[in-house]
């Protein structure tokens, strides 16, 4: 079976997983990246800052950024010979894109892997798809309900082994990323008053991640590592800290994150707040460690930093679960079962093992 992959083709992106978990399974995929369609000069598609440029102009004239990439991503699909279109970014294709590929008799499904505030216009809820999957059971059980929708359904956030996984790190390494809390992800005022605790300058804090936006007018700037990371970098930078900080989103109601996998994947020590879902993927204080709120951060984190070989034995185990159970392949065999589509194809890598073992501690 052929499957085009509609998002981001960056490394470790949603995308790109479910790429690599679909030839796993033994079916032939690739990545639709509708970016490289938007008019963006060839020399200037390095930059990210040149994509969201492109996009607010769109934005501004023609409402939706990616209507003019609409025909590529059908040119694409025929071109392929696709089979299925699975679609992450569902903000990134038309209603009537859809019912084209449908008439075609291409099956079409969302997986949606953010919190609902990310819906923007929700134009993607009058697209006839064979089935949408969201990360978030309130979204499910909300859609399904209101909207009388018996297609739509929930499905996890999950890790890449080929990318999450440990790598070993060198001095320089260490003296680059070492730290005694770090994270990655985007600056938001949640997220830093959350975070406050551990602003004091009594610990060595990094936060990987975009520049803060010029807005936020808050101390947790000074804590900005410097950059992005992605790939390996990201493995090493959660590897080398002490602990690796996990918060959710507060409109994440009914589920966990993506990072909530992806630091199991790598094998760092993990800490994040108590969500309920947490107990349906990881046993809390014997894979993760979890906390209550903003004071209770504080002491986890110093209970945690005293006790290296309790966070070596915890990382060990939700590693090796996280690489057994919670990978793109395992979800996606889910999914195309869900939908009536054959699990594998003709070369399946196995997956009963994880795809790379962190040595016992």
């Amino acid at each position: 079976m052929r499957v085009l992959v509609v998002g981001p083709s960056w490394v470790d992106s949603s995308e790109m997983g479910c790429v690599r978990g679909l030839r796993a399974l033994g079916h032939e995929a690739e990545v639709c990246d509708l970016r490289q369609h938007l008019g963006v000069p060839w020399p200037l598609r390095r930059y990210g800052a040149a994509y969201k440029l492109a996009e607010v102009l769109l934005r501004a004239t023609v409402r939706e950024p990616f209507y003019f990439a609409q025909r590529r991503l059908l040119e694409q699909a025929a071109d392929y010979g696709a089979d299925l279109v699975l679609v992450v970014q569902l903000l990134w294709v038309l209603p009537e894109t859809v019912e084209r590929l449908r008439a075609r008799g291409v099956r079409c499904v969302g997986w949606f892997p953010d919190a609902f505030t990310s819906f923007g216009r929700g134009q993607f809820l009058l697209a006839p798809w064979d089935a949408l999957f969201f990360q978030d059971t309130f979204m499910v059980e909300r859609l399904r309900t209101v909207l009388s929708a018996p297609n739509i359904y929930h499905l996890p956030q999950c890790c890449d082994p080929d990318y999450h996984r440990p790598v070993p790190l060198t001095d320089a390494d260490r003296a680059r990323y070492g730290a005694d809390v770090a994270t990655f992800g985007n600056y938001y005022p949640y997220r830093v008053r959350l975070l406050e605790p551990l602003l004091d300058g009594t610990l060595d804090v990094k936060l990987w991640g975009a520049r803060p936006p010029r807005w936020l007018r808050h101390r947790a700037r000074d804590f900005w590592a410097g950059r992005v990371v992605l790939g390996e970098e990201k493995c090493r930078a959660m590897l080398a800290c002490r602990i690796a900080l996990n918060t959710n989103h507060y409109a994440g109601i009914g589920d966990v994150n993506k990072r909530t996998f992806e630091l199991a994947g790598i094998g760092a020590f993990q800490l994040t707040d108590e969500r309920p879902a947490l107990r349906n993927y990881f046993e809390p204080g014997r894979e993760v460690a979890t906390f209550s709120g903003r004071a209770d951060l504080r002491d986890k984190v110093e209970y945690y930093l005293a006790r290296p070989a309790e966070r070596a034995e915890m990382a060990w185990r939700a590693h090796q679960r996280a690489h057994r159970e919670h990978t793109f392949a395992r979800r996606l065999e889910v999914l195309l079962r869900t939908v009536g589509l054959p699990e594998r194809g003709e070369h399946p890598r196995p997956t009963d093992e994880p795809a790379c073992r962190l040595r016992p501690p």
